[in-house]
């Protein structure tokens, strides 16, 4: 059977959250699917992480400017009938001209994900053009759209106006099977993986640390981003920066704590990698953080401006290995059982098939 053919758009290709995804999950779809991704300001530097997986990377980029270009709109008709993909899959504010170029009697069925936010959308906080632009957009008669947590769920209902029968709510999953959960010893290192942006408020949990002054702490940071050398100038001994990371799975190894400062998340691939782990997690009360971690470890998810009470979250962890131990092992239980790759990718195949009007196949294991 010809395998079903997914053109996918991002505003960029670079390893962040929805990119991984996209990797675990084309992945997981096996050789039933091929993969056309354009990004629009043509980096692919994401498809590095994953080589060996045949995806078709093209070549150009969008014009960066007003909401629609006639350009652009001429350049997305024209690969959408090169490649004659089964389905076009948008991603974010960054793809949304796509949902303009794919429209007439030669449209393809469409898929829009929307994943996180920058600090200018944040649900209490949404951008009213981006929000207006949304709500005229969503209308489009057969676009369905994917929200990956409850929160972004519930935007897309009440503030985008998308009907339920159109609205897909699918968690984020990892392959589990790659964290190892494991008893953890020696001094507490606590650790994150972000894209080092504004939103993700890493000098918040720079100053937690030094709030907390646990005794022989390390604070690793996995990520890179624009704000990395701020933060490097911010940073106190004991902060240590391990840059950009296509396996992160040996840092958080490294890990005997879990933290996350973001100002806005919604279902954050890292934090199921971290409870894949085995690891105690404290963080901001921020998207689905709350409800993804076990119900013991809820007490230690404060509130978003209290740099103090995350501190002292650092600082019980810290002192009660027992505690961290019994967290760990719950966390890694609840994504095994909630957050699991297969799970993600079995309904994935379901929606692509659907809107394809493509049957049902057996994934490859």
């Amino acid at each position: 059977m010809k395998p079903l053919h997914l053109l996918w758009a991002f505003s960029t290709f670079t390893l962040g959250g929805a990119q991984r995804r996209f990797l675990s999950l084309a992945e997981a779809l096996g050789p039933a699917y091929s993969h056309s991704v354009f990004a629009m300001d043509g980096c692919h530097d994401a498809a590095e992480a994953a080589p060996h997986l045949p995806l078709d990377l093209i070549e150009g980029e969008a014009e960066k400017g007003a909401l629609v270009s006639r350009a652009n709109l001429a350049m997305m008709r024209g690969l959408m009938a090169e490649r004659r993909p089964d389905l076009v899959l948008t991603t974010n504010w960054g793809s949304i001209e796509w949902i303009v170029a794919n429209t007439g009697a030669q449209s393809v069925p469409h898929i829009h994900f929307e994943d996180g936010f920058g600090p200018d959308e944040r649900p209490d906080a949404q951008n009213p053009k981006r929000l207006w632009a949304r709500r005229v957009l969503f209308r489009k008669p057969g676009l369905h759209c994917v929200a990956p947590s409850q929160v972004l769920e519930n935007v897309y209902r009440r503030a985008w106006k998308l009907p339920a029968s159109r609205l897909h709510y699918i968690p984020n999953g990892v392959d589990c099977t790659r964290f190892a959960a494991q008893p953890r010893s020696g001094p507490p290192v606590i650790g994150t993986v972000a894209a080092l942006r504004p939103e993700k408020r890493i000098d918040r949990m720079i100053d937690a640390f030094v709030l907390a002054a646990i005794p022989d702490a390390t604070l690793l940071i996995v990520g890179d981003g624009p704000e990395r050398a701020a933060l490097e100038a911010r940073a106190v001994p004991g902060v240590e920066f391990a840059g950009a990371q296509s396996d992160v799975a040996p840092f958080l190894a490294r890990m005997t704590h879990f933290a996350m400062s973001s100002d806005t998340e919604q279902m954050p691939i890292s934090l199921v990698e971290a409870m894949a782990s085995g690891l105690p997690v404290a963080a901001t009360d921020v998207g689905d953080t709350k409800t993804m971690v076990c119900p013991e470890n809820r007490p230690f998810v404060t509130p978003l401006e209290d740099a103090d009470a995350l501190a002292q979250s650092l600082v019980t962890l810290a002192a009660d290995p027992t505690l961290c131990a019994r967290l760990g092992m719950a966390n890694a239980e609840k994504a095994i059982s909630e957050y699991g790759l297969n799970a993600m990718a079995e309904r994935y195949d379901t929606l692509f098939r659907e809107r394809a009007g493509r049957e049902r196949v057996a994934l490859a294991s």
